[in-house]
């Protein structure tokens, strides 16, 4: 019981050491490619709950229709954006990843924030 007790806190141990390792964003070019990949993902998720929470307000379909609209031709034009700033993949080398998820995320804040002003904005004149 007691080298089982040891083994455990020297997984333990060796568990944190790698998290730790794992989160250091400047420690090569992968650590920084992943985290900017998390943050991404991290935004991504964020702007899809503010996109259900407009469209859970919005009262008519043609209301909802118009956002589903508009939202996936944002995504077509925030992907299309990124790729002419960055360049295609094939052409950016080991920093590619970066430069790409760092543009995606960028251009998500602003739409998280778009999405955030429709639904603090609950008076006439407002998205319904």
């Amino acid at each position: 019981m007691r080298y089982m007790m040891i083994g455990l806190g020297m997984l333990m141990a060796l568990g944190i050491g790698c998290s730790a390792q794992a989160e250091d964003c400047d420690a090569n070019q992968a650590a920084m490619n992943q985290c900017a990949s998390k943050q991404f993902a991290t935004l991504d998720a964020e702007l899809n709950e503010q996109y259900k929470a407009q469209m859970s307000y919005l009262t008519t379909s043609d209301r909802k229709k118009a956002l589903q609209v508009a939202q996936k031709q944002w995504i077509a034009f925030r992907d299309a954006d990124c790729k002419y700033q960055v360049g295609k993949r094939e052409d950016g080398g080991s920093m590619w990843p970066l430069a790409q998820a760092q543009c995606m995320a960028e251009r998500t804040k602003v739409r998280i924030e778009q999405l955030k002003a429709y639904t603090a904005c609950r008076e006439e004149g407002c998205p319904r």
